[in-house]
């Protein structure tokens, strides 16, 4: 188990504002089993990709930054079936050329759904699949707010995950996920992510990760928004480095940085996030 509660919480470091729902691992939680995690994201951007993909500076004071908190909660209802929960509170910073700044602040997109184990490989590998709904918890008819598309959605992902093989390293485990999302709107989006990670125990309590995230997302709407709340048709590739500790076997923390090298039609965003973890 607690191999399994360090893979879960690795994979909680997608960091923050590019795709704060992708907070879970394909590890069941455990049938009455209970994963608490407040987190807190950083998402800053001053230059941009364009449509092909090249590198364009900003404008000289321009820029969007956005910061969130957001609680995530997971209950096992069995041994193979957990029931997901996330709710973010956004605040955002949109500095425009001409000096004027845009501020939002609310709560963002509920994220909820279920994850069931498919198949477990003598419980050292994992096959599990997931199905969630997106709702938005702001005004919807608001024109003005910036939180989200406004628009409910759903999610389906597969993940695969466990400890790595002997024949790659004597210890560490990985995750992979591939997942496709559908808002629903005549604009879309439609998302399809891949995400591949790894993580290795440097001693008892301490641990380093690394995580290749790839983004798609597929829309009428061509339109470059700064904020990426609200950007429809764009690419990324998101690599992410963390760092994790274990106080004890029901707390520990996480920080994590990020940088997107290449992208199209979307910010050049670098970022973190810190999170703690209590198993309950």
């Amino acid at each position: 188990m607690k191999k399994q509660l360090r893979c879960i919480l690795s994979i909680l470091l997608l960091t923050g504002m590019l795709l704060p729902q992708k907070l879970y691992a394909g590890w069941p939680i455990g049938k009455y089993r209970d994963l608490v995690i407040p987190s807190m994201f950083l998402y800053h951007q001053t230059d941009r990709f364009d449509i092909d993909g090249r590198r364009i500076k900003g404008d000289p004071g321009a820029s969007f930054t956005s910061y969130s908190a957001n609680l995530y909660v997971g209950y096992g209802l069995s041994r193979r079936l957990d029931l997901i929960a996330s709710v973010p509170f956004v605040y955002s910073q949109n500095r425009l050329f001409d000096g004027r700044t845009i501020t939002n602040r609310g709560l963002g997109d509920l994220y909820m759904g279920l994850s069931y184990n498919l198949v477990n490989f003598n419980y050292v590998r994992f096959l599990s699949f997931q199905v969630s709904g997106i709702a938005p918890l702001y005004n919807r008819k608001n024109p003005l707010s910036d939180l989200g598309y406004g628009n409910y959605g759903a999610e389906t992902k597969l993940m695969y995950c466990g400890n790595l093989p002997k024949s790659i390293a004597s210890k560490g485990y990985f995750n992979t996920e591939l997942s496709f999302r559908r808002y629903f709107d005549e604009q879309g989006p439609s998302q399809v992510s891949l995400s591949a990670m790894v993580g290795y125990p440097v001693s008892r309590h301490d641990q380093f990760g690394l995580e290749l995230l790839y983004l798609r997302s597929i829309s009428s709407n061509k339109t470059f928004n700064a904020n990426i709340n609200n950007a429809r048709d764009y690419s990324f590739f998101k690599p992410t480095l963390n760092y994790g500790h274990q106080f004890s076997r029901r707390f520990s923390t996480f920080l994590g940085g990020y940088y997107t090298p290449i992208g199209r039609n979307t910010g050049v965003g670098y970022g973190g996030s810190l999170q703690l973890i209590f198993k309950i």
